[in-house]
C-alpha cells in the first residue's frame, strides 16, 4: 500500500499553470470517478483551490505516481512538459505530514487563514460521496481536520486581522462591540471599499449606503453590496445616519473637514462613529481624530495592524507545527497497524502449511489409528501451532505501533522465514522510514 500526494501551489507554480490545473466543484466528482476508473488507485481525492491542486492516493506500488501524473495531463489535455516541473511529491508519513500542514493553515499563502479547512473538508466529502475513499483516505481527512481545529483552538495562529478589511473590522468591533445592525457609508467605488464594506457586512453590518461623483457607479456598487446609492452632495448628511464611514474617493484634498464634523457631531449627539480613510491622498483631515467619539484610522494604521498580525502569527507556527508532528506520528502509528495485519496473516498462512505438510508426510503412518484419535491427533497440532505463534503475534501488533516499528517487524519476517515484496508494504512509517518511503521530491 503507497499513500502519495503529488500537486502544485503558489508556491512553486506561477498562477497561470495553476488556473490550468484548478478543478471546479461542479467538476471534482467527475475528476474523481475518472481518477478512481485507474486500476492501480485504491483511493483518492482531490484538493482544488485558488491556490493548489493536490491529488491525494493510495495506490498498490510506488510506480503507480505516474498514473497520476497521466491522469492530470489527460484531464486537462496539457502535456506533461507544460506542469511537470512544477510539481512536488510528498510519500508516506511526509504526504501525512503535508496535508495536516494544509489544514492548519501554515502552508497557506496567508498564514493561518481560516477558509482552507473549510476547502479540505468540503474536498474529502466530495470524494466520500463518490466513494473514491476508503479506511485510509477517510481516517487521514478526518484526523486532517481535527488538526486544523487543535492549530487554531490550541494556538494564536488564525489571531488578528491579515487584510485591511479584516483589520477594519476588528478595530470596529474593539469600538462598537459587534456591528449587529450598524450602517456604512462608502465614499468612493474603489475595490478596496468594497472589499472592506464586505467584511463589515459579513461581520454583522446590516445597512449600506455609497455615495461617488460618478451616480452610476454608487448604483452600481450599491446594488452587488445589497445596499442604496446616495447623491455624492449629500455624503454630510449620510454620515449623520451612518456608523462606519470608508473613505476611498482618490480626491486630492480631504473630503471630510473637522470643523465639517463638528456640526455633523452635534446632529449625532455626539454619537460614537468610526472613519476609515483608505484614500491616498487622505479623505480625511488629520484634525478630525481629535474630536472626541470620532475614532480615525488611516491605511498606514491598517496596514500596520496586518503587519503586526503576521509578525504574531509567524510566532506561532511552532507551535503549530508541533501539533503537526504529533498527529502525524499518530497516524503512521495507526497505518502502521495496518501492516500488522497482512504480515500476521502469513505467518498464520506459513505455519498452518507447515502443519498440513506434516501432516501429509506422517498422517499414513497414523491410518491404523480409528478417525477419530486421527483428528485427535489434528487437532493438537493445530493447538500447538496457535500456542507458538500466540505471543509472537501479539508481539508483531505491538511493533507495528512503536517507534522503532518497521525494524522490528523486519525481524519478525526474518524469524518466521516471510519474504515480502517491498512493493506490497505499507510505505507509511511515522518518521522511520522504510524502503518504499521515499524523501518528497520534485516530480
Amino acid at each position: 500500500m503507497h499513500l502519495v500526494v503529488i500537486g502544485l501551489n503558489h508556491k512553486t507554480a506561477p498562477v497561470e499553470v495553476r488556473e490550468k490545473l484548478a478543478v471546479s466543484e461542479t467538476h471534482l466528482p467527475e475528476a474523481l470517478e475518472v481518477l478512481s476508473r485507474c486500476g492501480c488507485v485504491a483511493e483518492c481525492c482531490i484538493l482544488s483551490t485558488c491556490n493548489r491542486t493536490e491529488i491525494y492516493a493510495v495506490t498498490a506500488k510506488h510506480d503507480d505516481e505516474e498514473v497520476l501524473i497521466d491522469f492530470i495531463s489527460s484531464y486537462h489535455a496539457i502535456d506533461r512538459e507544460g506542469f511537470q516541473e512544477y510539481l512536488y511529491r510528498h510519500r508516506g508519513h511526509k504526504a501525512v505530514q503535508h496535508l495536516f500542514a494544509v489544514a492548519a493553515g501554515i502552508d497557506s499563502m496567508m498564514v493561518g487563514e481560516t477558509q482552507i479547512l473549510g476547502q479540505v473538508k468540503n474536498a474529502f466529502c466530495v470524494a466520500d460521496g463518490v466513494d473514491s475513499t476508503k479506511a485510509v483516505l477517510n481516517n487521514l481527512f478526518q484526523q486532517a481536520l481535527n488538526v486544523g481545529k487543535r492549530a487554531r483552538s490550541q494556538t494564536d495562529i488564525s489571531r488578528g486581522a491579515f487584510s485591511v478589511g479584516y483589520a477594519a473590522v476588528e478595530l470596529a468591533k474593539l469600538i462598537f462591540g459587534n456591528l449587529q445592525g450598524h450602517k456604512i457609508l462608502i465614499l468612493g467605488a474603489g475595490k478596496m471599499s468594497e472589499l472592506t464594506a464586505k467584511h463589515m457586512l459579513s461581520s454583522g453590518a446590516t445597512t449600506v449606503m455609497v455615495a461617488n461623483r460618478t451616480l452610476s457607479r454608487a448604483e452600481e456598487l450599491a446594488k452587488r453590496l445589497g445596499g442604496r446609492a446616495v447623491p455624492f452632495d449629500s455624503f454630510p448628511e449620510a454620515i449623520v445616519e451612518a456608523d462606519i464611514v470608508i473613505g476611498s474617493t482618490g480626491s486630492r484634498e480631504p473630503i471630510i473637514r473637522r470643523d465639517q464634523m463638528i456640526k455633523i457631531m452635534r446632529q449625532r449627539r455626539e454619537k460614537p462613529i468610526f472613519l476609515i480613510d483608505i484614500a491616498v491622498p487622505r479623505d480625511v483631515e488629520a484634525g478630525v481624530g481629535d474630536l472626541d467619539n470620532i475614532f480615525l484610522y488611516n491605511i498606514d494604521d491598517l496596514e500596520q495592524m496586518v503587519q503586526q498580525s503576521i509578525a504574531e502569527r509567524e510566532k506561532e507556527i511552532e507551535k503549530v507545527w508541533e501539533i503537526v508532528a504529533e498527529e502525524t506520528h499518530r497516524f503512521a502509528a495507526w497505518m502502521r497497524t495496518l501492516e500488522a495485519v497482512p504480515l500476521i496473516k502469513l505467518i498464520r498462512n506459513k505455519l498452518d502449511g507447515i502443519k498440513d505438510a506434516e501432516w501429509e508426510r506422517y498422517g499414513n503412518k497414523l491410518s491404523h489409528l480409528p478417525e477419530n484419535d486421527q483428528e485427535t491427533v489434528k487437532v493438537m497440532m493445530q493447538s500447538l501451532v496457535n500456542k507458538i505463534t500466540h505471543n509472537p503475534l501479539i508481539k508483531i501488533k505491538e511493533y507495528a505501533t512503536s517507534g522503532n516499528g518497521y525494524d522490528k517487524m523486519e525481524i519478525a519476517r526474518e524469524l518466521f522465514g516471510i519474504e515480502v515484496d517491498a512493493e506490497e508494504e505499507t510505505d507509511v512509517s511515522g518518521g522511520q522510514a522504510g524502503p518504499a518511503d521515499a524523501e518528497d521530491t520534485k516530480a
